[in-house]
């Protein structure tokens, strides 16, 4: 009879969450607060002007130009396959690891004890550790439909490059609607390293996500790490400096 009473009380909402600390809660509110902040810092504030996809898109632009003044287009059509691959790639990545995490929801109880044996790792309960993996899961959820849509808008920019007219040196008017039409194909081709780019973020979301496993405060400490790496590659790496003629 107390065996039965122990077994109901287990499947009450209250002893599922039990272990749901309040470090988890504050760790995974920071997730949610950094790695949206950061989003806007990149994509919506004034400091959109000074990351390094900003500068690549002025690259774009220039590329397009160029496009546009050449009949033969197919070194362009060869630089878009490889990034439309690149963007197949990641998807079809993470869909395998959106299949190898619903695998991991039905053997949760044995992947739980065999961390919950790692040094430092967090005492919580199979629920919360499927809760857990659930959240990862739709992390790379996300990073699919991201690197899909890249893929599908790399698609549609070579569609345009084929149809941008080519430009008359001769006819200023047939130059400047040529030029124009150049703009609109970069301002795709923008969307598409838009989205490409929102999804290696996700990426390394997910990285930092991974860290939640073990308790907390691991994974809050891989969270300010992976934002630290977004952040100095996005404003300060070599790249951006190469890219954005500081050097």
């Amino acid at each position: 009879m107390n065996s039965d009473a122990a077994n109901i009380k287990s499947l009450t909402p209250g002893h599922q969450m039990e272990n749901f600390t309040l470090i988890d809660q504050l760790a995974f509110i920071y997730f949610l607060i950094v790695c949206i902040g950061y989003e806007y810092l990149t994509q919506h504030s004034r400091w959109i002007k000074k990351n390094i996809s900003t500068s690549v898109q002025i690259e774009r632009r220039q590329w397009m130009q160029v496009m546009s003044q050449r009949e033969n287009r197919l070194i362009d059509m060869m630089v878009l396959t490889n990034l439309s691959q690149g963007n197949a790639f990641f998807a079809s990545t993470a869909i395998i690891i959106i299949g190898v995490l619903a695998a991991l929801l039905g053997a949760s109880d044995q992947l739980h004890h065999s961390i919950s044996k790692l040094p430092f790792a967090a005492n919580t309960s199979t629920d919360i550790f499927s809760l857990k993996i659930i959240f990862l899961l739709i992390i790379f959820v996300v990073t699919f439909f991201k690197f899909a849509w890249a893929f599908r808008l790399s698609h549609y920019t070579s569609i345009m490059i084929g149809a941008t007219p080519l430009a008359n040196k001769e006819n200023k008017k047939h130059q400047q609607k040529s030029s124009r039409y150049a703009e609109r194909v970069a301002t795709v081709a923008g969307l598409a390293g838009r989205h490409a780019n929102a999804g290696l973020r996700t990426y390394y979301y997910g990285i930092a996500a991974s860290g939640w496993f073990i308790n907390p405060v691991v994974f809050m400490i891989a969270t300010t790490f992976v934002i630290a790496v977004l952040y100095r590659r996005e404003y300060f790496s070599n790249a951006h400096r190469v890219i954005s003629k500081q050097i």
